[in-house]
């Protein structure tokens, strides 16, 4: 493949036209960035989108623009976001952040589970998962405490998980929350298999699916 050839293709690219659709520095408008998953380009839309919601919807509605659909906007929002995650509308909602969200869904499951004071995770969570864990256990008093489970650091820790949810340890196990892809080796955990695994140990799964 030649450079012409390469941008003879790039010309009839249909995906080409996407790249007038967000902001690109003037100052380096060739850099090749390939971190979107942290933190994606910035698109042209919201640009027009953030001056409407700072000048119209709050500057001129003020207070009126929670009746006028800010108050819908988690909802509909979740809905765009379901149909490309395979899920129904109405089972996903806008939230915060991912360490508040978890926090605070760590924090409830730790209250509906009484008498269980454990919580599982590995060692290939996220970093800022983990001490969100440890934080919410330890807002649950001092008998709570955040086991994470040692893998082989390419492999999530199965079979480590399964003893650690068998019969005669997994009575006080309030929690499982792991990340579904593990973001360093790029581990896949099975959603399905490890969700009724700790379903049938009466404890609650969390799911970070940041990496996924």
């Amino acid at each position: 493949l030649t450079p012409a050839g390469a941008a003879a293709l790039d010309a009839v690219d249909p995906l080409a036209g996407f790249r007038e659709a967000f902001v690109h520095d003037d100052a380096d408008p060739d850099l090749i960035y390939l971190d979107g998953n942290s933190l994606g380009r910035l698109p042209m839309a919201s640009v027009a989108l953030a001056e409407d919601v700072l000048r119209r919807q709050w500057g001129q509605r003020l207070i009126r623009s929670w009746n006028d659909g800010w108050f819908e906007v988690p909802r509909l929002i979740g809905d765009r976001i379901a149909e490309l995650v395979g899920a129904k509308p109405g089972e996903l909602v806008l939230a915060d952040a991912t360490s508040v969200v978890l926090y605070k869904a760590a924090v409830a499951a730790l209250k509906v589970r009484p008498g269980r004071t454990r919580i599982l995770t590995d060692d290939l969570n996220f970093p800022s998962d983990v001490q969100v864990l440890r934080a919410a256990a330890q807002a649950a008093g001092p008998d709570h405490e955040v086991v994470i489970l040692e893998s082989d650091g390419l492999h999530g820790p199965v079979d480590g998980l399964s003893e650690a949810l068998g019969a005669d340890r997994g009575a006080d196990v309030a929690l499982v929350s792991l990340s579904h892809v593990a973001y360093g080796p790029g581990w896949c955990w099975d959603l399905a298999t490890t969700t009724r695994a700790a379903h049938e140990a009466g404890a609650l799964m969390l799911w970070d699916l940041c990496h996924s």
